[in-house]
Parts: C-alpha cells; structure tokens; sequence
C-alpha cells in the first residue's frame, strides 16, 4: 500500500510512514471500517478506535478512504455494521482459505514464531478482504472465513471474492518469500468459493454471539476448499456462472461432497481474463438488440457536441439508475459520431470508474492510462515510457515533461520512484498535479476538440472530481465535451462550473411498448406467448438490464431455447425466479440504508406493491420518524409517491420496481415476515371490520393472516372471498382464492380443508379441468368415509356421476348415483336425496328418457316438500335451489313430451322459487318454452 501523505510503498499494518512518519488509516476492530487517523470513533459502529499519535505527518484532503467514497452513491447512507445488522435472508458469496502443511510446520516452529506468523498472515489476509469489500467472519486456526455480500452486498460480490482468493495467493507467496529461511517449506494456500443463499446475523450464546452466515452455501464453499489442491482455488457452478464474463476456469465435472446427495459441479480458477467482458447483456447469447426508445436522449447529446465545436464547453450528465441503459447510450452515442463526418476530428477518451473504489487520483490516472494506451498493469519502466511519449505529442519540451513526469507517476499510483516528491508538502503536491493537468488538457484541446466520457462517476474519488471541476472552471470557452454518468442520488455539485454549460439527460424507464419492442429485438424469430411476454416486460418495470437478466435466466434454465425455435413454456416457476444479477444490484443499493430506512421498507414490502402511510403507522414499528424514513427511501428511488387516498386521507405510496418489491420481501427471515403479516392483518381488520364486504378487503385479510401463524384465521376469510368471487361469477378469482385457503389447510385432521377442497372441485368441473376435480372429490370421498358421514359422502358421489356423464362415461356415472343412493339409506338428508333423484333425472333426460326424468322429478319434489320451512338461512337457500332444479326438470322434460302448458307452469314455478330466494343463477337456467 501506498502511504496517504508521500505516496510511499510501506507494508500493509503499518501504523506509521518510514519515509514521512503520517500516521495511516486504519481499521475499525468491531466493523473493519478504515479510519482516517484523525478519527477517534468508527463513523460506521461508534467503536472507539486508537487516538492520533504525534506523527508529524498530515492527512491530506484528498485521501478519502474507500469505504467513504462509496458511501457516496446513495445519499444519508450508512451501511450496516454487523453488530447492528439484522438477521435476513439474501445471497452471499463465501470464501474459505486455508494454509496446507500448517500442522507440520508448528511442530518444528517454536510457539511464539508461529504466532509472529500468523499474526502477519492473518494481517494481510484481514487487509485483501476489505480491500475488495468483503467481511472476515472468523479465523478458525489457520483458516480464513470471508463472506462478500454481507452484512452489506456490493454490487459484483463474486468477482469481489476471485480477485481477492487471487491477491491472497500473491500476498501469501510474499510472506512465504520473507520467512523462507525459517519455514524450510512452502506455504501453499487452499481456497474454495461458492455463491449461494444464507441465512445471516448473530450466532451464538450469551457474550460468545457474533456474526455469521448459515446455509448450505458455507457447507459447500467448505468443502470445495478441503477438496482444492496446493494452490487451487475452486468455485461452485453459480459463482462460476456469475464470473465467467471476466475469469478463466478449468471445469473439474461434477464430484461427490460428503454428505451431500447430489454430485456437485466443480471449476478450478485459473485466472483473471485480460480483455474482460461485460457481465451486462446479451451477445454472448447471440442475442442482439438495437437502442431502443432513447432517440431524444441521443439527439440532445449531439446537440452538445455540436456547440462544442462553436468552442463553448458542455458538461453532460447522464442520470439513470442501475441498468437503465446510461452505458448503451454512451455507445450510440459514439457510435454515431464516428460516423458522422463533421466530427472527423473529434478525439475520445472514455473510462470507467470502479466499484471497487477508486483510490486518490485514480479517474485521473484512468484518464492518463487511456490517453497514453498504458495498461493498468503496466511496469514502473513501461509506464514511464509511454507517459513520455505521449506528453511528447503534446507539444511538451524536456523540462517540462522531466518536472511533470513524476507528478502523472504518483497519480498512477506509483509513489515516487525517482524521489523529487519527498519534501513537497500535501497542499504543494495537490497544487502542482492541477496545474500539471490543467496543462495537458489546454494542450490536447488546441490540437483537436474532445469528448471525455467518464463513467460511474458516483465510484469516483474526491481528488479526481475535483481536479475535473478545476478544468472545467478554467477552460470554459474551449471545445471540451465532459459527459458523465451516475446513478440518481449521486451529489455532482462539486463539478458545477459557472464557466461550463450543464445538460442534465435523466433516463426513464421504458414504456410498455417500447420494452416490449427490445423484447422481440432480442429474440428474433423466437417469439414467447402472449403471457410469457407480458409477464416479463412487467418485471422488468422498463429496465432494460432487468429485462435481459430475465430472458438470460430463462434461457439458462430451459424455459426459452436459445437455438430460434419457438419457446417452450416456463419450467416450475423459472419465470418467476429473481436473477441472482438484479438481486445483488438492488441489495447493494438497499443495504447502504440506514437501519431504520431498511425496516421500513421491508414492513412496507410485506403489505404490498403499493400502501398508504395511515396502514404502515398503524403497525406502530417503532421506526421513529416515519415521514422522514419515506422521504429517504423515495430519495433513493426504492419507493414513489402515487396520490392521496381521498378515502382515507393518507398520502399512497408504492415501490418504484416491482422486483424491488419482491427482493426487499425476500430478504426478510420467514419468522419475521410471518409476525408483520399477522400485525397487517390485524391493522386491517381494525380498519375495515372482522367482516369485510368487498372481494378486495377480505382477500387482502386473508392474504395476510395465512402468512402468519393464524393460517387457519386467513384460510376462512379466502374462503369468504371466494364465495364472493363466486356470486360475481368471477370464477377464475375464486379458483385462485380457494386454491390458497386449502393450501393454508394443510393439516388434515382439521376438518375446515372440505369447505375450500369442495368449492375448488367445483369449478374446476365446470371449467372442464375435470381431472382436478376428480381428484379433489376422490379426496374428499375418502375423508368422508373416514368421518362416517353417509350424507356428504352421497353428495360427493353424485358430483362424481355428473362429471363421468359429462365425459360421456354413462355406466360409471349411474354406478357412482346407484352408490350415493345406497349411502342415502343411512342417512336423514331429503335435500341431497332430492338432488340426487334430479341428477338421475338429468341423466335420463339427456339420453331421450323424458317420462323417466319426470319421475325422478317428482320423486325430488315429494323430498323436498316433507322438508321444514323454518330452518336456517343456508338451509331454505339449499330448499329452495333443489326445488327450482326439480321444477325446471320436471317442465323440460313435459315440454319435451309434447305437455306444453303443463311445461311452462312447472318452469314459471321453478322460475319463481329461486327469485324468491334471491338465486340468479337457478332463474336464468329455466329453458324458454
């Protein structure tokens, strides 16, 4: 590492520079934040930490520490640290390394030398883990427990983790250099690395709890490292899968793990790939779309290109959140300048800034690296070579590029190998790169106008933004375009420039037509159905990277061929499945929260899509400012502002994409997602009643109360709602709504499950989804013999006649009739009796028996009028339905027989019974005579 204040190369954990004597940063022993010297508490965890000595050295402004840098991105942000983390589910890449030999080697070491040695390695190990942003979970003798993506998810966590198991075999290698005359013996390192879901927060029992992950995901990442050879480090398929864009691997097939089932697909790391590709889109599919929906957006770049050739100089700023296509424009945009011929002379440079953080001068050293074709990983001697040739070009004369050559060096972050740097000052330092910089660019912009594209600038650090400010406030009538990309809540004020003209192109969402169009782009020929298409153009809320994160999941799992044949229809629930790419995009975005923020996002998440306020304060979370922790999350454009709910006077809200939604949902624990969907439901219930009026309210109560431990409390308000959905005949709603009162009911014991089994058989029937409704009564026959219930049992057989007849399966249906008649015996129900002699009737009048099917008409009849009038509710509806079915029989099958008069008397009767009861359905069946 380089020291803050000279620059000098000094070893990792020093506390002091050798050279200058500044005290360096260092980290937080709780959260592994790093410090600046200054500090006397973390401003992460409040942890005290050292307190500055009296080095003489100073801290310049300019050496901002990573972790502050990034906390950049998201306004108010405050990553959690673990001690204040709460436990959740989400996906974590873990990385275990261990030393091999070690045993051996601290049989011949004396104690205190071992320790002197694994203090040092631990040391280096601790420091390239929070390099990359990853958390040391433990040591466990001489192994290492890293996890990348928690308590706080970056955006690339698994290639977060390779590039750190790679740096710990070099750093490694380092030590085992120095210590090699007293090992006598190599010190290979042994790393496996797997990505997965976990289970993450505090583990433990009484003062022992600390932070930790649990799941099958460590158990693996365990094992791959027990498996991994001297030296190897081996990944698991889906870090494979999520990395294979920027590392070589060789595949090792799939081996078997002990203790576990299933053989395991197994990739040995090879390398990092120079010339890596993008993990965003498509081509590597073969898949190929052009930009679309953004031509007003490209016609308003151009536009500043061309005053930039007038000599006025433009600031552009790209504003869009992740994925919305900021980088796809960028690319038309050059693209379409370097077609036309009246910027033939315009020179490009473009870089990117990193989301590892970029160090001190950093964007400014990307800017030079680029200007000058040197590589990042380039030698001091490449370096400076080509650092001269292209000052040279400039126009610069010798002594120019001899004073300014050690200047450009430190900022690539070479320090300062030829020494002239030792006795400058921070600010003398700071003073002489500006003016160094600003010379270069007033020299490359008298040859030729420029176009430098920076972006990610919200990953950039302090120093270079300012620098970029300082041109830009001295060069303002030059032909100089700097356009810029960011994410929305970045802070950009520090390059306003009053002499600099300032276009602002936010990027919105796509519409529904025109995602739907980079859909059929980018599959061709292959067109998914109707429904397949609609429901990813939903998810992916106008997100173009979400959208091919989505078809690139589907793809990969078999539910989309990617070979131009039509597509076949999802897999299980392949469509619904959340790409591990958006999950970890939209967490890294979430974890920066603060803690309150991201607990009122997930309460919100658990009520729904959209909510009003009055509801989440109902809840009475105990979340302290309530207005303020929404205004934030809107500020971070998790949630939007819909309108006032003018029946309820509460400002409606709803978040902004629907996978935010679901991924903040997701990352709840199970048992803390169950005890706020019971505190929905109550809150609901008080507002609306115990008994609710409307489908909507009363499946909403249901909804919630099956997520929460009164399953049974939810199950009946579903089943409510499907009744309603029924009598609106809304019968798919009412499919759905009982299809999850039975899955609530699972515990067969309880006899509540029959109610909500028998109505879904039903439907299901008249849908013609006959096999469903076989099934469902064949379940429901068999509890009722268990029960000794003859009764029900006959109902269930005769919904079974009907549905064999229907199928035109006569002799099975009068079987099925004949069994329910016997059962009949036993049992003292005259409405089912009379529902069954209308069946049979039914029966007979479908196969051309009309005197018959009056007989059994009248045989209803008889049943029906021996029946009390003075029952319950339920019992005279029940009447009063099998009295119009018998009555309606019975005049059919006159008609039929030629006695019209006698026909349209039994029907009016018939007709006039069931509107007496208030029963449509009976009423519109009677047939015109």
């Amino acid at each position: 590492m380089n020291c803050a204040a000279c620059g000098f190369d000094i070893q990792s954990g020093f506390a002091f520079c050798p050279r200058c004597g500044a005290r360096q940063a260092r980290a937080c022993s709780a959260c592994g934040y790093l410090c600046p010297p200054e500090f006397a508490f973390c401003p992460q965890c409040g942890t005290s930490v050292a307190p500055p000595g009296n080095g003489n050295g100073v801290t310049p402004a300019h050496a901002e520490p990573v972790e502050r840098r990034q906390a950049i991105v998201e306004r108010g942000s405050t990553a959690a640290s673990p001690k204040q983390a709460d436990a959740d589910r989400r996906i974590v890449t873990v990385l275990f390394a261990d030393l091999c030999g070690f045993t051996a080697l601290g049989e011949r070491l004396d104690p205190e030398t071992l320790r002197a040695l694994q203090n040092e390695l631990f040391e280096e190990l601790n420091d390239t883990v929070n390099r990359y942003g990853g958390y040391v979970d433990k040591f466990i003798g001489d192994a290492l427990l890293a996890l990348f993506g928690a308590p706080v998810a970056n955006e690339g966590d698994p290639e977060r983790a390779l590039l750190a198991a790679l740096d710990m075999k070099r750093r490694v290698a380092r030590i085992e250099g120095l210590w090699s005359h007293r090992l006598r013996q190599p010190l290979p390192l042994h790393i496996g690395v797997n990505t997965g879901p976990v289970v993450a927060g505090t583990l433990g029992a009484g003062d022992s709890k600390s932070y930790s992950v649990t799941g099958d995901t460590v158990n693996t990442a365990q094992r791959l490292q027990a498996m991994a050879g001297p030296g190897d480090i081996l990944v698991g398929a889906v870090t494979e899968r999520l990395t294979r864009h920027a590392f070589s691997f060789e595949g090792l097939g799939t081996l078997p793990f002990r203790g576990k089932a299933e053989m395991t697909a197994v990739y040995r790391l090879e390398d990092r790939i120079a010339a890596a590709l993008t993990p965003r889109g498509l081509e590597i599919l073969g898949l190929r779309a052009p930009m679309i929906g953004r031509d007003t957006e490209l016609s308003a770049m151009v536009r500043c290109l061309e005053l930039v050739l007038d000599g006025a100089t433009q600031l552009v700023r790209l504003i869009g959140e992740a994925g919305i296509g900021k980088t796809r424009l960028v690319k038309e945009f050059l693209a379409s300048i370097a077609d036309d011929p009246r910027f033939s002379d315009v020179v490009v440079r473009q870089v990117a800034c990193s989301s590892l953080g970029d160090p001190s001068y950093g964007t400014l050293a990307s800017i030079l690296r680029c200007a000058y074709g040197i590589d990042p990983a380039a030698s001091l001697d490449l370096s400076r070579q080509l650092l001269e040739r292209g000052l040279g070009s400039l126009g610069l004369d010798s002594e120019q590029i001899e004073r300014w050559r050690p200047l450009f060096l430190f900022t690539m972050g070479f320090g300062d190998p030829e020494g002239v740097l030792t006795h400058l000052e921070p600010d003398q330092l700071r003073r002489q790169i500006f003016h160094a910089t600003l010379t270069i660019f007033e020299r490359r912009l008298q040859k030729a106008p420029l176009v430098l594209v920076i972006e990610d600038l919200h990953w950039a650090d302090v120093a270079s933004l300012e620098i970029l400010r300082f041109v830009m406030d001295r060069l303002g009538r030059n032909r100089l375009m700097l356009l810029i990309t960011h994410r929305p809540a970045f802070e950009t004020d520090i390059l306003n420039s009053a002499k600099a003209s300032l276009t602002t192109i936010r990027l919105v969402p796509l519409g529904i037509s025109d995602s739907s169009a980079l859909l059929s782009a980018l599959l061709g020929g292959s067109t998914p159905a109707n429904e397949m298409r609609e429901r990813i153009v939903a998810r992916a809320s106008g997100n173009p990277f979400f959208l091919e994160e989505i078809l690139r999941n589907l793809m990969e799992s078999g539910a989309l061929p990617t070979d131009g044949t039509n597509p076949m229809a999802p897999q299980g629930d392949a469509a619904a499945e959340i790409p591990l790419t958006i999950q970890a995009l939209i967490l890294a975005r979430f974890d920066r929260l603060p803690a309150d923020a991201r607990r009122l996002a997930q309460a919100a998440a658990v009520i729904g899509t959209s909510f009003d306020i009055g509801l989440l304060r109902s809840l009475e979370l105990g979340q302290g400012d309530l207005e303020s922790g929404i205004n934030l999350l809107c500020e971070a454009d998790i949630l939007e502002e819909t309108a006032d709910d003018a029946a309820l006077s509460f400002a409606r809200y709803r978040f902004r994409q629907k996978l935010f939604h679901e991924v903040i949902y997701d990352n709840l624990l199970v048992k803390r997602r169950s005890e706020l969907h019971g505190l929905v439901g109550e809150a609901l219930e008080r507002r609306t009643g115990a008994l609710a009026h409307h489908i909507e309210q009363t499946a909403a109560l249901g909804y919630h109360f099956v997520r929460s431990t009164a399953k049974a409390k939810g199950a009946t308000y579903l089943i409510a709602a499907g009744d309603l959905a029924r009598k609106a005949y809304a019968n798919e709603d009412a499919v759905r709504l009982y299809a999850e009162a039975l899955a609530a009911l699972d515990d067969r014991t309880d006899d509540r499950w029959l109610i909500p089994c028998e109505r879904l058989a039903d439907l299901s029937g008249q849908a013609g989804r006959r096999d469903t409704a076989v099934a469902h009564y064949n379940a429901l026959l068999d509890a009722y013999r268990v029960q000794g219930n003859p009764a029900s049992g006959s109902r269930i057989l005769r919904k079974l006649g009907r549905l064999a007849f229907d199928a035109g399966n006569r002799d099975r249906a009068q079987s099925h009739f004949s069994e329910a008649a016997s059962l009949l015996d036993e049992a003292d129900a005259p409405i089912e009796e009379a529902e069954l002699w209308h069946e049979r009737g039914h029966l007979a009048f479908r196969t051309g028996e009309y005197a018959l099917a009056v007989e059994w008409a009248d045989k209803a009849l008889r049943c029906v009028s021996a029946c009390p009038i003075d029952a319950s509710a339920a019992y005279r509806e029940e009447l009063a339905l099998a009295t119009a079915n018998a009555l309606n029989l019975k005049g059919i099958a006159l008609a039929r027989m030629g006695r019209n008069r006698e026909a349209i008397a039994e029907v009016e009767n018939g007709v006039n019974t069931a509107l007496d009861a208030d029963l449509p359905g009976p009423a519109c069946r009677a047939t015109p005579i």
